[in-house]
């Protein structure tokens, strides 16, 4: 595959990731007054997961006309991402309960696009 043909993959998969954590930070920002943290962000984050699983079909995810990266591949890698995502949460507001939300989900946020970023690149990598 060529060079700057996963580029181009990387940047759609990257755009798909962003627009996910807008629809997650939207649903969080409104359930978060109403809501315990930890519901508001399993919500939040189920949202955003199911956003990328409609858009993935409407993105062209292809390199010469063939999958570079399967649907399901793409898929797991954001289901994991996710869990991850909650966990680093979870963890952050139960171990230091003086954390505004806010920050544990952007710390929670950073790692999780990192690791899903890192994972894309892993497979894309492997399917040359």
């Amino acid at each position: 595959m060529a060079e700057s043909s996963g580029r181009a993959l990387f940047l759609r998969f990257i755009a798909l990731s962003i627009l996910g954590v807008a629809v997650d930070a939207l649903l969080y920002a409104l359930l978060d007054a109403a809501l315990s943290p930890f519901f508001a962000r399993a919500l939040s984050l189920l949202s955003g997961l199911i956003a990328m699983g409609i858009l993935l079909p409407r993105i062209d995810m292809t390199a010469g006309g063939r999958l570079a990266v399967g649907d399901v591949g793409i898929i797991a890698i954001l289901t994991v991402a996710a869990l991850l995502n909650y966990g680093l949460f979870a963890a952050l507001l139960a171990f230091s309960p003086s954390l505004q939300p806010l920050a544990a989900m952007a710390f929670a946020t950073v790692m999780s696009l990192s690791f899903g970023c890192f994972g894309y690149l892993r497979l894309l990598r492997s399917s040359d």
